[in-house]
Formats: C-alpha cells, structure tokens, sequence
C-alpha cells in the first residue's frame, strides 16, 4: 500500500432548524397517519441513505437522499440540494475544471431498501431498490475521488487524495447562492434561499515519525470568484501522508497550571458543550457573573460551557469555580432539555454552597465527606446560577458517584455511605447499614422544599463491603443502579437473576427498582454479573430497545459473554467490558449481550452512550499495543503512553461487523477519558485530561497548548462518518 491521504470538508448543517420544512403544514393529519411534525421527527432520527436512480427520478440523477431539511440529487456534473417550504430554493454544487464523466459508484450497501408503486402501470413499479452509505465520484480530479455520505441526518463529503495528488486544483461552485462568505472563524457560510448553510474550516495534520505521532498544518478556504472557493495549506512535508479536515473536528486543552481533570461532558440540541470538573489551579478566567470568580480551597469544581462552533476565546460561553474552602470533587453531571446542570460528587467544605431549599443545609459530620447534589439553571441569554444544592451524608464518610433525572425534574443519586446515620426517606429497602459500607439510593425534589426534598433514601448493600456506582431512570420511573460488592455473602439477589451467586474478588451487580413500591418489594430483580477476578463497572444507561447497558473493566478472564460478542476472550491483563442486561428475559435470558473489548495489556472503560440508531459508544483508556480499531481511526497506531480509545458498536450486526468505528488518541504521554456524548448525529464528545503536551488540538481550539501543570482537562469532538 502506497502513501495515502485524504481531505475531508464537513458537511452541511442547517441553522433555522425544521422551520422551512414545516412551514407549510397546517392542520391535523388525516386518520391512521403521523402528524407531519411527528413524521419529520422520525425522518431526522434515520440514518442517511443514497438511493441509484431506476426510474423513481428524474432523468440525469443517478443516486437520491433526502433529510427533514433537504434532499440531494447527485449527478455526473453537479450535486444538487433542494430546501421545501411555501419558497422552494435550490443550490447546486459542481467542481470547475474536474472529470466530465466520473465513476458514480454507491459506497458500503445498507441493509434497508426502497420500494415505489407509482399509479397503476406496473411499468412504472420499482422494487427493492437497494439503499447505500454513501457515494463516491471516481477519479473526479487526477488522483482525487469525492465521496458523499450521512453522518446521522446530515450530507457530508470528503475529497480522497492518493500519493502525488494536488489539492491545490480542488474547486467547489455554489450556483443559487445569495451570499457565500468566510466568517472570521474560517468557516464558509452560504445563504440560499433563505436557508443559511455552514462548513467548518478544515483542519489538517500530518501523520510523523516523532513519538507523538502527528503534527497539524494549517489549512483553511480561499475565495476564488463570487461563488468558487479553494483550499489553501501551510508548507507541509510531501513525503507524508496529509489529513485535511479529518473526524477531528474540535480539539482543546482546559487548564490552568496545576491540576485541572473533566470528568463529565454533556451537549445540548444546539450543540452547546458542558463540563463538569476539579482543579487545583488559580489561574482560570472566569466568566463575568460567574458563580464564584476564584478558588475557595486546596480543591474545587468547576462548570464550562462551550461553543465549538466558535474559536478561541470566543468558544468559552461561561465558566465559574465552584466550591468551600476544603476539597470538593464532581463525579457526575446530567443535563435536561432545558440546559439545566445537575451536579453530584463529594465534598469535605463545611461552607460547601448550597442554595435554594435543599433537605440539608449543613454537613452531616465535621470530618470526612458528605455528598452533594447542585443545580446550576442557565437562562436563554444569561450565564449559569446556583439554583438548588444540598449536602446528603451522615457523620461518616458519603460519596456520590452517580446522577440522573427524569421527565418531571426529580433528581436521583447513588453512591456509597459508611454513616449509620444516614438521612433516609420514603418506604427503605433497606433502614439500616448492614456492613462496613454500603451503597446507597435517593430521590430528591427541589420544588418540594426544606426535608420534603429528600423524596426517597435507602441503604442498598449486605453484610460487607458494597458501593454504587452509577444510576439510570426509565420514562415510567423505574431505577436501575449498579456497583461491585467486595467482601461478604449477602446481597439482596431476586429468584429471576442471571448470576444468582457472588463469585468472590469483587462482582458487579445490577438491581432494578419501583419505588412506588414498599419496603424490599420495591426490589423488581437484582443480579450479580462477573467472572473468578475482579470486575466493576463504571456507567450504566438505559438501551434505547430496553433493558440497560453498562461498562466498565474486568480481570476476570471467565467473564460471562454471549455468542454475539465481538471479542469473546480476554485479551490482556484487564479487559473493558460491555454488556446488556433485559430483566424481561428472566435468568439466563436476561444477560441479552456481553463481550470484552480490549487487547494484550490493560484496558478501561469509563463512559458509555447511544445514538438514536442504537449503537453504543464507549470510552476510556488502553495500554494496549493493539487495541481494535478501524481503518478510519484518527489514530491506528498506539503512542507508547496511555491512549485514549473511542468505540462504536453496533449489537444488532454480526460480530465481525459489530465494529463500526474504532480510534485512539493520545500524545505519548497519560491521556484518559472519563465521559462522553454523543449528538442525534452520531457526532462525538470526548473528555477528560491529558499529562501529556502532544495531544492534538484544532486551530479553533480555546485553549491551544497544555497548561503547563500536572494535568489538564481536554475536550475532543469527532465526526466519524
């Protein structure tokens, strides 16, 4: 295989949302069908498909796909987008002084198909016409071939440059353009018929000899004409392979000189990025009306909010400390539709913040720590503010690990608790602690008031050594939460468990809960999961299709799998693990997926998430040399330090295609990440810190070097096709 490089251009996205489509609807839907709105919502959560043209279009038009906001008809010279509404407007797209006939190809066949029985002349029928992930434009310049594609409901392309290609003959035209501009930021901004359209500046890097592994280039567009733009890039070494613009497409530092770690990131529908977090550092630069503008302790945490849309300083919308004059820690963050912040975590300040009207104002003890819950409230225009916040411990020692919310705004938390005086409420499963510590579950509503907030609190444990770690609320408000149990025998386990037995050196376990129910009948099923070694698990989420996902790492190497596992055997010293519990299934039948996924040294996973499509992201850490990755990886080749992975997996697909992207990251150095997000897009949000200086960053980044201290926070976006 000879050197290979590749330019990629983002795809379009349209910024007045659904509101040329939905224009023009009025009125109810007719009986048995979706309302339009409904209609147009389901379209957006469908994949992107390319349909060949078998008569179903118009003459000239070889491949068809179409979102809520658009479609595009691809043809030998131009690619043509058509906005509906009352104003209909069209832009076509074609490249100046490129191959007049190109190879049209479809590019990875999809599984679904389509079917059009148009009037009564069968002639007219077509059936079964096969649907593709993209399509490519063979040999549209010497050496260069156009590929279009979805990611999620989006058209984007890419130009592939083979060795010896130049980009400099690349030509892009937008005829039916109103206004084509450069923003100040670099990104090409197009107004057509009223539907104003962007591309982000592309960003480059090089892959290099050196031990971080690559190093970026400049690269931006260039205005040649009223409506034809270029590419133009900084000197760059020709005998390298060249990226222009690759899934990477935001990359930053966060930090300040000391220690500064992410461990939670959320975004919102306008894409909007949050991060919760801890640092030692001083030398933030806080936003106007931040909470609290310097740091109270030896430790505190800190909220950020991000536009990754912007550049520079212009990219950070609000960021504030916050925090007592002890040490305060964050493990979770959640987010609702509205941009309000939910914190948990711990805290040893016996001045902690609390606002509103929380169920308790003070700490339960004067050493150790107590947990705490926090709701930072964002206005539309405004920055974020205490809204509510509570400790919630007894006189020993209370953690928080894991948050979520429901539909109504109750806040649910689990952690672990050695207080036998821990603040309990409601109908318990359990009223008292039973070991040296337990885990523990509560329920708390801000709008209720003083200790009506504290809706529901429960120990959850045995008789020895148990935590929770993590916390998930279906629609109907059913709980599921998981931790490990370490020491002891007993664990409440129901007769329906697919692991009825504690296999020793620290197991996992997955209890579900309706606490609409009494006493220990609120316990619905409760099983163990784990191998001979040591397991834990780090997150659980609901499954979009049911039951609930979680992730985390295991020593076990008799871990339980399924037949359906991408990686049925344990590849190094530790393993990261997904699987996928439906306690429907009862026993056996309850465990519906589980595989390791690692190589031959150690491997952490620490996040997980899903798309609408129902793949399943995780992230985390990997020592291996040879952890999986896929051929699109940003980075195939392990650093030598500890890298950073990002995996999708796709559980309905057959184990040898189950993996549908697969990347490192990492500098050489330490790089973990501890959380991500994913978009309705399948667009990805990494976080969590860097110790290393060579993590890559975009050119729009906040902040484009490391801080200079022992860690820094990162936040790394990536747009796999």
């Amino acid at each position: 295989m000879g050197m290979r490089s590749f330019a990629r251009l983002r795809g379009f996205a349209l910024c007045a949302a659904l509101a040329t489509t939905a224009a023009g609807w009025t009125g109810a839907a007719p009986p048995g069908e979706l309302p339009p709105a409904k209609a147009e919502q389901l379209l957006a959560r469908l994949p992107l498909r390319f349909e060949p043209n078998q008569g179903q279009h118009s003459a000239g038009v070889r491949f068809s796909a179409r979102n809520p906001q658009m479609s595009l008809d691809l043809s030998a010279r131009r690619a043509r987008l058509r906005f509906p509404g009352q104003a209909p407007a069209s832009l076509d797209i074609s490249w100046p002084g490129s191959n007049w006939s190109p190879g049209i190809v479809g590019a990875d066949p999809a599984a679904s198909k389509s079917s059009y029985f148009l009037g009564n002349r069968k002639e007219r029928w077509r059936a079964g016409v096969p649907h593709y992930k993209g399509v490519r434009y063979q040999g549209l310049y010497p050496g260069i071939d156009l590929l279009f594609y979805g990611a999620g409901s989006d058209f984007e392309y890419d130009f592939h440059l083979r060795p010896g290609a130049d980009p400099g003959r690349i030509r892009i035209r937008f005829r039916g353009a109103d206004q084509l501009s450069l923003s100040p930021e670099g990104n090409l901004e197009i107004q057509a018929g009223g539907n104003r359209l962007v591309q982000k500046r592309p960003v480059a890097y090089q892959p290099t000899r050196e031990p971080a592994g690559y190093r970026t280039v400049e690269c931006g567009y260039r205005r040649l004409g009223r409506d034809v733009v270029g590419l133009e890039l900084a000197e760059y070494d020709r005998s390298l392979p060249l990226v222009i613009d690759p899934v990477l497409v935001y990359a930053s530092f966060l930090g300040s000189g000391a220690e500064d770690v992410i461990v939670s990131v959320k975004v919102d529908a306008a894409g909007m990025v949050y991060v919760a977090g801890y640092t030692t550092s001083s030398g933030f630069a806080v936003s106007e009306k931040a909470i609290q503008a310097a740091i109270g302790g030896d430790r505190d945490v800190f909220v950020a909010k991000l536009n990754p849309a912007a550049a520079g300083a212009d990219s950070l919308a609000y960021f504030t400390y916050f925090g007592g004059s002890g040490s305060d820690t964050p493990t979770g963050m959640t987010l609702d539709a509205g941009g309000n912040v939910y914190l948990t975590g711990y805290t040893a300040s016996q001045d902690f913040p609390v606002g509103g009207t929380g169920p308790q104002s003070k700490p339960g003890g004067s050493t150790g720590e107590d947990a705490f819950v926090v709701v930072l409230s964002p206005g539309l225009e405004d920055p974020l503010y205490l809204c509510y916040g509570t400790y919630l411990g007894g006189s020993a020692s209370d953690i928080a690990y894991g948050i979520d919310i429901d539909a109504a705004g109750a806040i649910y938390v689990a952690g672990v608790t050695k207080s036998s005086d821990f603040p309990l409420a409601g109908s318990p499963v359990q009223n008292a602690l039973w070991g040296i510590q337990d885990g523990f579950v509560a329920k708390l509503d801000f709008s209720l008031g003083g200790s009506n907030a504290l809706v529901y609190s429960s120990y959850l444990g045995g008789d020895g050594i148990e935590l929770c770690r993590s916390i998930a609320v279906t629609p109907s408000g059913m709980i599921y939460v998981t931790g490990e149990k370490y020491t002891g025998d007993y664990f409440p386990i129901t007769d329906s468990a697919f692991q009825p037995n504690y296999r020793g050196n620290g197991d996992i376990f997955v209890t579900q809960l309706d606490l609409t129910r009494p006493g220990y009948d609120a316990i619905v099923y409760s099983t163990f999961l784990g191998g001979s070694g040591p397991d834990e698990v780090r997150r659980i989420v609901l499954a979009p299709d049911g039951g609930v996902l979680l992730t985390g790492y295991t020593l076990s190497t008799d871990f339980p799998v399924t037949p359906n596992a991408f990686q049925r055997t344990a590849g190094g010293s530790g393993d990261a693990f997904l699987a996928k519990l439906d306690p429907s299934g009862r026993g056996a039948a309850s465990l519906v997926y589980s595989t390791y996924l690692g190589g031959s040294a150690t491997d952490v996973a620490y996040d997980l998430a899903t798309d609408p499509q129902g793949n399943v992201y995780l992230t985390g850490y990997t020592l291996s040399p040879n952890f999986p990755v896929t051929p699109d990886a940003l980075r195939q080749v392990a650093s030598g330090g500890v890298d950073i992975f990002c995996t999708r997996l796709d559980l309905a697909a057959p184990p040898a295609r189950s993996l549908v992207y697969s990347t490192l990251a990492g500098g050489g150095g330490i790089d973990v990440a501890y959380s991500l997000a994913v978009s309705s897009g399948g667009v990805i949000y990494l976080a969590g810190y860097a110790q290393d200086r060579a993590l890559p960053v975009t050119g729009n980044a906040l902040q484009s070097a490391h801080g200079g201290g022992l860690a820094d926070g990162f936040i790394l976006v990536l747009a796999p096709r």
